[in-house]
């Protein structure tokens, strides 16, 4: 296998696929700068025969997470994603969302899901393909502003299979001090 996770991704990565194949819904809530996307991506590397719906706010975002993949993974690209903005999403007709046909699906910065739009979006989506299971990415699960709302028991069922607060990464030595 071309990923090699960090110790704290290696542990949330395990619990992930425990919470899959049990509940079929997984969170995994760590500081930005952890290697979050690394779970996404080894998730995507096990099962290459499966498709994987990789949700994202932004396409540069894709493309950052695509350039620290390959840089640390001996190139390895991963062929069974395909990658669609939220903003995407939200604009897809029913039939466009038909042709997708996830095996898993994967919600990147899934506290964004609270926005009015691109929920709805992601609502039809979910409705459409209920059962196909679901990881969640984000460094944190509650839209402050949006009068506290936590998306992880919104998306996921309360299902979070690793949590990871900034003051921890940081004591860990994972993250440096500001």
């Amino acid at each position: 296998m071309a990923i090699c996770l960090y110790e704290h991704n290696q542990s949330a990565y395990l619990s992930v696929k425990a919470m899959l194949s049990s509940k079929g819904k997984a969170a995994v809530i760590h500081p930005t700068g952890t290697g979050k996307s690394f779970i996404g991506f080894k998730l995507c590397e096990e099962h290459p025969d499966k498709k994987i719906c990789w949700l994202s706010p932004s396409k540069y975002i894709f493309a950052t997470q695509l350039e620290n993949l390959a840089n640390a993974s001996e190139g390895y690209r991963p062929e069974n994603v395909e990658f669609i903005t939220y903003a995407r999403l939200m604009n897809m007709t029913d039939m466009e969302m038909r042709k997708i046909e996830p095996d898993y699906m994967i919600l990147d910065e899934f506290h964004r899901c609270g926005a009015l739009a691109w929920g709805q979006g992601l609502g039809r989506l979910l409705d459409m393909y209920e059962g196909v299971p679901l990881l969640g990415l984000s460094a944190t699960a509650v839209r402050y502003l949006d009068n506290q709302r936590d998306m992880s028991d919104e998306l996921f069922d309360g299902h979070i299979a690793s949590t990871m607060t900034l003051g921890e990464a940081i004591v860990r030595g994972i993250l440096h001090p500001p």
